[in-house]
C-alpha cells in the first residue's frame, strides 16, 4: 500500500473542542493534544505499563525530526541485532506499526493491540515515540534500563516545520487564512498540541525532573543529525548497545539511509506502515530555511524567548554535547 495524504486515524470523542484558532483538540490534563488522542487511553497506559529493559524511547516535540532521529535508531538496531525475517524491524520501517506512538495505539486501536505488540515484540530491542513532555510520560513506572533519547532543533526551525505541517494535517481543522508569521504567535503562546514548544524542550534539557536517570537519557540537536551523521550515528549507537559498536562501514551505511532524499525515495517505494504521503510531509530536509521563511519581527521574538527560557539549560547541554 503507497502513502496517502490521509491518515488511518479517526477522530475521537466525546472531549471533542475547538481552540480559539479553530484547530480540533482534546485534553490531557492541562495539555492540549490532537483529536486522534484521548485522556482515557493515556490514563489506561499508565495505569498499566511498566516498561522493561527493551524499551527505547524516541521523545519530542513535533516536527524538530522525529522521523528522522527514527530511522538512525532503526537502522542501527538492524545492524547490530537480528530481528524476525520480513518483520518492520528487519525491513527498516519506521511507521506507526513498527515504531508505535503508543497512546495513538491505544487511543485508535485498543489496549489489546498494545499488548499483542508487547507480545510480538517480547525480548528484543524495541522501539516508541511519543511527544509528551517528561511529566506526562505514559506509563507507571520506568526500568532502570529503558532508554530515552530526545531530540530538538532550533525554535525557528520547528515553528516553520510546524506551520506547514499544521496547513497539511487532513484531520487538524487548522484555518487556511493563517499566515506564517501570525502562526509564530500562536506558537509562542504554547497553544497547541503537546503545548509550549520552548518549555516542553526546557524540562528535557533540564534533567526531566528528575523522573529519568542522566544515564538513561541522550539529548540529540536537530541539526547535528542533518550535518554531522556520521559523529551522531557513532554517538547513538553507543548510547544503545554499550561496548557492542557497530564496524565503519555499518555506520555508513546508517548515515547512507538517513539521507533526506533516500529516506523520503525509500518510503515512497517501499512505504511499510508509514502512512503519510511523504511529498506531503517529508517538506525540506534542512536546517536553515527560517531565514528565507520568517520576518525579521518574528526572528526577533524567537530570539527573544528562546534565551529567555532555554539560557541555562542550553549551557548545561552544550557543557555535555556529544
Amino acid at each position: 500500500m503507497k502513502p496517502t495524504n490521509k491518515p488511518h486515524f479517526k477522530i475521537l470523542g466525546p472531549e471533542g473542542a475547538i481552540l480559539p484558532n479553530g484547530m480540533i483538540c482534546n485534553y490531557s490534563s492541562d495539555r492540549v493534544i490532537p483529536p486522534f488522542i484521548n485522556s482515557q487511553s493515556i490514563e489506561l497506559l499508565r495505569a498499566v505499563w511498566d516498561t522493561d529493559e527493551n524499551d527505547i524511547f524516541i521523545c519530542t516535540h513535533q516536527k524538530v525530526g522525529t522521523h528522522l532521529t527514527k530511522k538512525f535508531v532503526v537502522e542501527i538496531l538492524r545492524q547490530a541485532n537480528t530481528y524476525p525475517s520480513q518483520s518492520g524491524m528487519d525491513a527498516g520501517d519506521i511507521g506507526h506499526a513498527t515504531v508505535p506512538w503508543p497512546e495513538v495505539m491505544v487511543s485508535q486501536f485498543g489496549l489489546k493491540a498494545f499488548e499483542d505488540h508487547l507480545a510480538a515484540t517480547k525480548g528484543q530491542p524495541r522501539v516508541w515515540y511519543t511527544h509528551c513532555d517528561p511529566r506526562d510520560l505514559p506509563f507507571r513506572s520506568i526500568h532502570p534500563k529503558t532508554k530515552f533519547i530526545f531530540t530538538f532543533r532550533d525554535p525557528k526551525g520547528a515553528a516553520v516545520s510546524q506551520f506547514y505541517f499544521y496547513k497539511s494535517h487532513p484531520l487538524l481543522g487548522f484555518p487556511d487564512n493563517i499566515d506564517i508569521n501570525t502562526f509564530v504567535d500562536l506558537f509562542l503562546s504554547g497553544n497547541l498540541y503537546f503545548g509550549d514548544y520552548h518549555q516542553h524542550t526546557s524540562e528535557w534539557m533540564m534533567g526531566c525532573m528528575g523522573l529519568i536517570e542522566p544515564g538513561q537519557l541522550l539529548t540529540l540537536h536537530y541539526e547535528d543529525l542533518v550535518q554531522d551523521k556520521f559523529r551522531k550515528a557513532v554517538a547513538i549507537n553507543s548510547f544503545l548497545s554499550g561496548n557492542r559498536m557497530l564496524s565503519r562501514s555499518q555506520i555508513e551505511n546508517v548515515v547512507s539511509s538517513t539521507e533526506f532524499n533516500t529516506m523520503k525515495q525509500g518510503i515512497m517505494e517501499n512505504p511499510g506502515s508509514f502512512h503519510f504521503n511523504p511529498n506531503t510531509f517529508f517538506r525540506a530536509g534542512k536546517t536553515n530555511d527560517w531565514e528565507t521563511q520568517l520576518s525579521d519581527e518574528s526572528i526577533r521574538k524567537i530570539d527573544a524567548k528562546t534565551e529567555a527560557v532555554w539560557s541555562e539549560s542550553l549551557y548545561l547541554l552544550d557543557a555535555t554535547r556529544a
